[in-house]
């Protein structure tokens, strides 16, 4: 059995966070720092995924006595036969120099690492999280093991590090989620049809959550897929300002659910502001997007796939962040394509950036565009998946604006490979002197 520990310096909630996983109260949880002295091992069971968890004493470097030598000294001799490290810090605090010692510490025993920030009580609180991705662990979560907040994203994340396989079935939460989206009588209700009906294994049919749609597990290349179909969309109703009185509630309600679109344009109709709304929505909501135009073989002259896409990107620089894939429902052309596709999106929906190479990369990119003025960038980091979430340690944060975020986007996007996936930027102050 995979063994996980539980380090940090004293008081920080390592036993709370211990007791909270094992569902026991086996560690004695107390203010008082160094209540842990040894070190107590439980087991974790998430649904016939087990681990062994182990709580040990809180880490000083500067021992008053012989007891705190001896905790250093357990840790010290069990650290090397971890698979993995939860290294837990106090949320409430400022990075001490414990923390940092720490760090440096795990880096030396080359361990997969888990930074666990606790003690988030609340949502203002979870803002402190971070000022702790200067320690530079790429796996980072906030949690509050006393709240039980974030915990069982914490499970997931640790049985996702180890692999460890288990008897468990996918929920309809854990599949992968596809919207069929688009205006009306541009082949949605045909495309679903073709794909939950041909040679493929459908293993359910289930009304979905809006009143007239209709969500369908799908198995594709071995691999189970939820579909969301918005077919019979007529009504349109003002949602707000933001997507004017064309976006309609179906739509918006599948694209919520999902974690890919497949957004579909008719080769035999126009692009309007329809178009631009819904997908507009879905990219700001972080959702992958592959824009399917459908009736291709309706096509004449010389037109093909690279003109037809350039023609969209002139005509909206918008369509340029997407995948494109070319088909026929009717005639049941370019399914394959469509799979491929799904199965490259979701394998970039999880995709990290190392931060060196990130970091390397931005500073290329910030030397592609002069005119920044005073704007600094120190560093950067992902702190997210689904969608991708990067972190900018700058100056000045009014200092980048809009235009610069989105060159800056632009070309993460470009370096990476990453069309059809959102990537959203956030920028955090940081003084030279940190």
């Amino acid at each position: 059995m995979k063994k996980v520990g539980i380090i940090g310096r004293t008081n920080v909630g390592k036993s709370t966070l211990f007791n909270r996983l094992v569902k026991q109260d086996k560690s004695i949880v107390s203010n008082v720092a160094g209540t842990t002295r040894d070190f107590i091992s439980g087991q974790v069971d998430c649904s016939g995924k087990k681990f062994e968890l182990i709580d040990f004493g809180g880490l000083d470097f500067a021992p008053q006595n012989k007891i705190d030598e001896e905790v250093n000294k357990v840790i010290l001799r069990e650290i090397n036969s971890l698979d993995l490290i939860l290294f837990v810090v106090d949320g409430k605090c400022a990075i001490s120099e414990k923390d940092e010692k720490i760090t440096e510490l795990i880096r030396k025993t080359r361990r997969e690492t888990i930074l666990v920030v606790n003690k988030l009580d609340s949502a203002k609180q979870q803002e402190n999280i971070y000022d702790f991705f200067q320690l530079g662990f790429e796996k980072t979560i906030g949690i509050s093991a006393a709240e039980n907040s974030n915990t069982d994203l914490l499970v997931k994340l640790i049985l996702s590090s180890l692999n460890i396989s288990g008897e468990k079935e996918l929920s309809r939460e854990d599949i992968t989620k596809i919207a069929i989206v688009g205006r009306p009588n541009v082949g949605k209700s045909t495309l679903f049809n073709v794909l939950c009906k041909q040679e493929r294994s459908i293993v359910t049919e289930i009304a979905g959550t809006t009143r007239d749609a209709v969500d369908s597990e799908v198995e594709i290349n071995n691999k189970k897929y939820l579909f969301i179909d918005t077919a019979g969309l007529r009504r349109r109703t003002k949602i707000s300002y933001l997507l004017d009185k064309f976006s309609a509630s179906k739509s918006l309600a599948a694209i919520n659910k999902a974690d890919i679109i497949l957004y579909l344009i008719g080769f035999d109709s126009y692009i309007v502001a329809y178009d631009i709304n819904l997908l507009g929505y879905a990219w700001r909501k972080g959702k992958s997007i592959i824009c399917v135009v459908n009736k291709w073989d309706m096509r004449t002259g010389d037109m093909n796939e690279k003109k037809y896409q350039q023609l969209l990107i002139r005509d909206n620089n918008f369509f340029k962040n997407f995948s494109f894939v070319f088909v026929s429902a009717s005639k049941k052309t370019g399914m394959e394509k469509i799979a491929n596709e799904i199965k490259r999106i979701e394998n970039l929906c999880n995709f990290r950036i190392p931060t060196p190479v990130l970091n390397k990369e931005m500073k290329i990119i910030f030397s592609k565009l002069a005119g920044w003025g005073k704007a600094k960038f120190f560093y950067a980091t992902q702190i997210k998946e689904r969608p991708i979430e990067i972190l900018l340690f700058v100056n000045n944060s009014k200092l980048f604006k809009k235009k610069q975020l989105d060159f800056l986007e632009k070309n993460i996007r470009e370096r990476f490979e990453l069309n059809g996936i959102p990537i959203i930027l956030r920028t955090r102050e940081r003084s030279r002197e940190n």
